[in-house]
């Protein structure tokens, strides 16, 4: 049972007022962990908290701010004595051409994306070393396994970048004792897209991203997906199935998810991008 291995153990999730983070917080507070829950939105943090009622605590965290990681990681040592877990969570989205997205927007994304990961696992990494064990949880994206996702590049450029650097985390850290794991899933259905940045899209083009990720994974079965392929130790965690068999068929025949995009393209240039 993948819940042993969460027993007794201290966890820290960021994003963990809503969506996959709080599945996430919900499901190892059921297995025997403490949770450490952190968000932005620390009202939806304690929302979290309440729900598990015990072995639980919420904290405000803007990830984006390297020193306040560090000071939060330290706080737990000091408290508990040890890092378990780390699940680099916290997440937003930009879509729309690449002709349309605003530098500013890029750099958000990014700050979060890649570098909210980046600080949280760098910190828990040097605590986790003097430790002698831990594992981090790094959250990605199926589209940071396909090349070419026209109209997303932002998210798919910062999911590619928190695949490939989860990648080398483990590898250099196997000898270590730390485990690293990414997870890449397909659509969950999450709150992303009410936040997301639609770069000069009709607001059907919103519409359209949210009926997809209402027809997703639920969180609670996506979180728990999630602990079961970090109980496994696995190296990457795909979900749900047709993800796994749609890129294994693009592998096979090649090209084919590329014309997809172009489809895709045509589609939003004709029906949801807003005139020059």
């Amino acid at each position: 049972m993948y819940q042993q291995y969460f027993s007794k153990k201290i966890a820290i999730v960021t994003g963990g007022g809503s969506g996959i983070g709080r599945a996430l917080c919900l499901r190892l507070a059921a297995a025997g962990a403490q949770v450490i829950c952190t968000d932005i939105n620390l009202d939806n943090a304690n929302q979290t908290v309440k729900a598990i009622a015990r072995n639980a605590e919420a904290h405000y965290l803007n990830v984006t701010d390297e020193a306040a990681i560090i000071e939060l990681i330290n706080e737990v040592i000091g408290k508990f004595g040890q890092l378990d877990f780390i699940f680099n969570n916290a997440g937003i989205a930009v879509s729309g051409e690449l002709r349309d997205i605003m530098i500013s927007d890029w750099k958000k994304l990014m700050d979060i994306n890649f570098y909210g990961v980046l600080y949280g696992s760098q910190a828990a990494y040097q605590v986790m070393l003097k430790q002698g064990s831990g594992h981090i949880v790094n959250t990605a994206s199926a589209a940071g396994l396909a090349d070419g996702l026209a109209l997303m590049a932002p998210y798919s450029v910062s999911k590619h970048a928190v695949v490939d650097y989860t990648h080398i985390l483990r590898i250099e850290g196997k000898a270590l004792g730390i485990r690293a794991t990414v997870v890449c899933p397909g659509f969950v259905d999450t709150a992303i897209g009410k936040s997301a940045v639609e770069a000069n899209a009709k607001a059907s083009w919103k519409g359209k991203a949210l009926f997809a990720l209402k027809k997703g994974v639920s969180t609670d079965k996506a979180a728990t997906l999630i602990l079961r392929g970090v109980a496994a130790n696995k190296e990457t965690i795909v979900f749900p199935r047709k993800i796994k068999l749609a890129m294994r068929i693009d592998q096979i025949l090649g090209g084919v998810f590329k014309k997809m995009m172009q489809k895709e393209l045509v589609d939003f240039r004709a029906n949801y991008r807003l005139p020059d």
